[in-house]
């Protein structure tokens, strides 16, 4: 894979490109660094492998690439490098020729970002330079997460580093080196986690990823910008909120409704839960057969059989924070577990409760 190729779709992805390209870059990055080890568990109760990340946890394309999308790339120890790879396998699949070169405007964004990187005084942090990215209005997707993983990126290729703390193209980093941070408080992994505006940027490492992309004489003219369309159904004459959440912990036997949009809600089954080693309470989730402009109750759920995708696959997803997700809110407890023709999947993915909103276009028609 031609790393001019995977530079072009990085600054592409700034602008005219979808997010998702950014994730290539590092991903072959990775996938130059790593070397062939054997697993070497973080500690007795945490099986992640110090030197890589990767767990025995299965990973789901559809929300990898969901995320990838949405973000660009942000991998973390929940991910490891099978993120790597699945990104580096859906991009080889596609011809040079639909790969995204960048544009003028998208070079142009690449250098004005960097110096405004260049231009943070000595003691900034991460925080401060996702701040400034965001209120300069230049990427294309400008949310917080979306500043965080550009920076997240430029700090794992090394451009955002420092001698204690490399990036992956200067230097190979264990997983147990990239998880070390300042502080409890402190989110970003290393390098980004270490890095300050006194560090500044790597010009060397930089020239050799983008010189072939000069810096346009003017800025260019900014794409146009359509405001979203915000759909929202009129309320129905008489139309009821729905039960009350139920309280307590997450506990097998209970459905959860997810609100999808203002007039959609789905029901999700919850077939066994698991406590982490951080002491979070898993639900492994699926879908039941249930969508309506209103939440289900407690007697359609005990009714309902299950959702599978579209293609006729059953899917389940390990999710955390049940009970702490706007939108989610469970509605029976005690349900018996429906029949189904097939068995329970063999690779469950792992993810938030959030998710059940994000993916259930792949189970019910909402369009």
């Amino acid at each position: 894979m031609p790393r001019p190729r995977a530079a072009d779709a990085y600054v592409a992805a700034l602008v005219s490109a979808d997010p998702a390209w950014q994730a290539v870059l590092p991903a072959m990055a990775l996938g130059l660094a790593l070397p062939a080890h054997e697993a070497e568990p973080m500690g007795p109760r945490n099986p992640v492998c110090r030197i890589c990340f990767h767990d025995a946890h299965p990973s789901d394309r559809t929300l990898a690439a969901y995320f990838r999308h949405k973000e660009g790339s942000g991998w973390s120890d929940e991910a490891g490098p099978t993120a790597a790879m699945l990104t580096l396998e859906e991009a080889d699949a596609l011809a040079a020729g639909e790969w995204p070169r960048p544009t003028p405007r998208d070079v142009w964004v690449l250098h004005t970002l960097l110096d405004l990187l260049r231009a943070l005084p000595a003691g900034a942090r991460y925080g401060q330079a996702r701040t400034r990215i965001k209120a300069s209005g230049l990427l294309a997707v400008n949310t917080p997460q979306r500043c965080q993983s550009l920076l997240e990126s430029l700090a794992f290729l090394g451009v955002l580093a420092n001698a204690d703390f490399p990036g992956l193209l200067q230097r190979f980093t264990t997983a147990a080196e990239r998880d070390r941070r300042p502080s409890p408080r402190i989110e970003a992994p290393a390098p980004l986690a270490w890095w300050t505006g006194g560090d500044g940027v790597d010009e060397a490492l930089l020239a050799r990823l983008f010189g072939h992309l000069a810096r346009p004489a003017r800025e260019p003219a900014a794409p146009a910008r359509a405001a979203p369309a915000r759909r929202k159904a009129p309320a129905a004459a008489g139309a009821k909120k729905g039960p009350a959440p139920l309280p307590g912990p997450v506990a097998a036997g209970d459905v959860y409704a997810v609100r999808v949009r203002e007039d959609a809600w789905v029901a999700a089954y919850c077939h066994q839960t698991r406590t982490d080693h951080k002491g979070a309470v898993w639900g492994c989730m699926e879908y039941l057969d249930l969508c309506g402009p209103q939440p289900p109750d407690a007697a359609a759920a005990a009714r309902a059989g299950y959702r599978d995708r579209r293609g006729g696959d059953r899917w389940q997803s390990w999710c955390r924070g049940l009970d702490k997700t706007a939108g989610v809110k469970r509605i029976a407890t005690g349900i018996a577990a429906p029949a189904h023709r097939q068995p329970a999947p063999t690779r469950i993915p792992s993810g938030s409760a959030a998710d059940l909103k994000h993916l259930a276009s792949w189970h019910f028609a909402l369009d």
